[in-house]
């Protein structure tokens, strides 16, 4: 039985997930700089492979810092920074990855050509368009398991043009919340992008996520252009902006 999620749930839940990388409640912090120490950003964080013994959330007034205790002398010599302050002072000592963050706010689309989501009988028309796209790629091994996931959960959505597969949904794993919130990746053959049919597959994909009871999530570098339009053409808006250090394990 489904259940469609309504705009207050998906804000609700969206602030729950961000609050999970800040290790405190976004919605009860006040505006200015919260240091948040935690032992969780010594972790491995599924859907990234790494730790992130950093996490920076900027949104509006507020800066909130999640950070590895190993960090703490270096935290303590920003305490009295500014906001722009204490994000250049540890630019300066890391190479942070900055992403923007964005929320989905309402739906825009309601017709989606001929997008589709997939099922396990479309396998053979995904491994073709995976190597398409990903020349360099093995997929031996573990593709399969890959997509049977996936689709099993009705993640995957497709865009067919003349009977071929040139458009489809990416649905990682999440470090959080697993079963209420899903980021929705594209990727689209290059020879076919221009035409709408990313925007209709992802529209399509996140239509079905809220039909499931499942939040849409999605961030990107801040310097993809492409991908932040993309989003706010289907119905998201900005949220925040995200600084992170990425380490090896």
């Amino acid at each position: 039985m489904t259940k469609t999620l309504t705009s207050e749930e998906i804000f609700e839940t969206t602030v729950e997930y961000y609050s999970h990388f800040c290790g405190m409640n976004i919605s009860t912090a006040k505006p200015g700089i919260h240091f948040i120490p935690t032992t969780e950003r010594d972790l491995e964080l599924k859907g990234y492979g790494r730790k992130i013994t950093l996490f920076l959330l900027v949104k509006d007034d507020l800066c909130i810092v999640s950070f590895s205790p190993k960090y703490q002398d270096l935290i303590n010599d920003l305490i009295n920074d500014n906001i722009n302050g204490v994000i250049a002072k540890l630019n300066n000592t890391f190479t942070l990855k900055k992403n923007h963050l964005m929320m989905f706010h309402q739906e825009v689309l309601d017709r989606f050509g001929e997008a589709r989501i997939l099922n396990l009988s479309d396998f053979s028309l995904f491994e073709g368009f995976f190597r398409a796209n990903n020349p360099t790629a093995d997929p031996e091994g573990w593709l399969f398991e890959y997509f049977s996931e996936k689709v099993k959960k009705e993640y995957f959505a497709g865009y067919f043009s003349n009977s071929k597969l040139v458009s489809v949904s990416d649905a990682p794993d999440m470090p959080y919340l697993e079963s209420k919130i899903q980021h929705t990746g594209i990727s689209t053959m290059k020879e076919e992008r221009g035409k709408g049919f990313g925007k209709r597959t992802v529209g399509l994909a996140t239509h079905h996520l809220i039909e499931l009871g499942i939040c849409p999530q999605w961030q990107c570098d801040v310097d993809n252009i492409a991908s932040i339009a993309l989003a706010k053409s289907i119905g998201y808006q900005d949220y925040g902006t995200a600084y992170f250090l990425e380490e090896p394990n």
